[in-house]
């Protein structure tokens, strides 16, 4: 019997207006479900450091605490936060920029909103 193949054939259907918004869509989706199996492997790792190595989630929690004052750890939340919020600074920075050029070019009057 032959596998199935793993990406469907034919055109993904467009549920949003923009397509980008579409692809958003897909992303934060596939975030969430990521997000909610590490979940999951985290539980699975606290029953199993409590019930075969004697580490309670009291200790577990107390650690957790410790390392969100960790100035290494703080740096990491810091740079995967810039790092999600990049593409979206980046598309605004380059919308902007070409208002602005449009507007320098007689192609816009000033104050009007870039479309």
């Amino acid at each position: 019997m032959k596998a199935p193949p793993k990406v469907a054939k034919g055109h993904r259907p467009q549920v949003f207006d923009d397509p980008a918004l579409d692809q958003l869509y897909a992303a934060y989706v596939t975030l969430a479900t990521e997000l909610s199996v590490a979940f999951d492997r985290i539980a699975v790792l606290e029953r199993t450091l409590e019930r075969h190595a004697g580490v309670s989630r009291e200790l577990v929690e107390q650690v957790a605490l410790e390392e969100q004052q960790n100035p290494e750890r703080a740096a990491k939340r810091a740079e995967l936060a810039e790092r999600l919020v990049r593409p979206f600074r980046d598309f605004r920075e380059a919308h902007i920029a070409a208002a602005d050029a449009a507007r320098s070019d007689g192609d816009l009057p000033p104050g009007t909103p870039p479309r």
